[in-house]
């Protein structure tokens, strides 16, 4: 899920690549890759004043295809932070699944613990393009 397509949303003031989900503290990308049992994440900051929630779940659901199922590494999952949270991503997910015809491989937990990932992986479309000379994000 590139941060690029999130941090160019008005609305959102930050964005975080990390790793959630797993029961080891302290993760590496490494160890995220040898399946430790973590996911790769992204934490989004907003301003609901702005941007809903279900607008950026929106946004997450067109990045990828949600019925897919993945290994835990990069899986398609939404930790959710309170009952609303859990609430619109129900209804959200609802629309999707009807829209699909299938259910939705997207798992939904609530938030756990946070690590950021290693620096290099912040920002990491932007960075790349910027070591090839582009001006864009894509």
């Amino acid at each position: 899920m590139p941060e690029a397509s999130f941090a160019k949303l008005p609305g959102v003031v930050k964005t975080r690549v990390g790793y959630t989900g797993g029961s080891r503290p302290n993760p590496t990308y490494e160890s995220v890759c040898a399946g430790d049992g973590h996911t790769e994440a992204m934490r989004v900051w907003f301003d609901p004043a702005i941007i809903s929630y279900e607008d950026l779940l929106k946004q997450f659901f067109r990045e990828h295809d949600p019925t897919q199922k993945s290994k835990c590494q990069y899986k398609s999952a939404v930790w959710y932070h309170s009952e609303a949270q859990r609430t619109a991503l129900a209804a959200v997910m609802k629309e999707l699944e009807g829209k699909y015809r299938v259910r939705l491989a997207t798992t939904v937990d609530p938030a756990g613990d946070w690590w950021d990932a290693e620096e290099y992986h912040q920002k990491y479309i932007e960075k790349s393009m910027m070591r090839r000379g582009s001006a864009g994000w894509w």
